[in-house]
């Protein structure tokens, strides 16, 4: 992960999320911590989503109730505690176009000098 004393947290893979990872995913443990990440830091939080997503999402969270930020990233739903990764499932085929209407405004548009 990254070094401690950037500012951005360091992201903690729990090992159910390493097998799950593997099982779900066929990843392995470098694609996970990377992708981790980037979930993590960049991904879509379940504030941002709306409609049948933002159901879906609620329903996973409902499932986790230990896990206090949910992020899409990809095709993926991370579930965390914390800054550590508790779990990771796919998104369903139909929620995936979904994704693309939930993006974050300051996350698509271009750094302010």
């Amino acid at each position: 992960m990254r070094d401690p004393s950037d500012d951005i947290p360091v992201v903690h893979i729990t090992d159910h999320a390493y097998e799950r990872a593997k099982e779900r995913l066929s990843w392995k443990t470098s694609v996970l911590e990377k992708m981790a990440e980037k979930a993590y830091n960049d991904g879509i939080c379940h504030k941002d989503t709306k409609g049948s997503l933002n159901k879906y999402v609620s329903g996973v969270w409902a499932r986790y109730k230990k896990a206090n930020r949910i992020r899409i990233y990809g095709e993926n739903i991370y579930l965390f505690c914390g800054n550590s990764l508790v779990t990771i499932y796919q998104l369903p085929q139909n929620l995936r176009k979904h994704v693309k209407y939930c993006q974050v405004p300051e996350k698509l548009s271009t750094p302010k000098p």
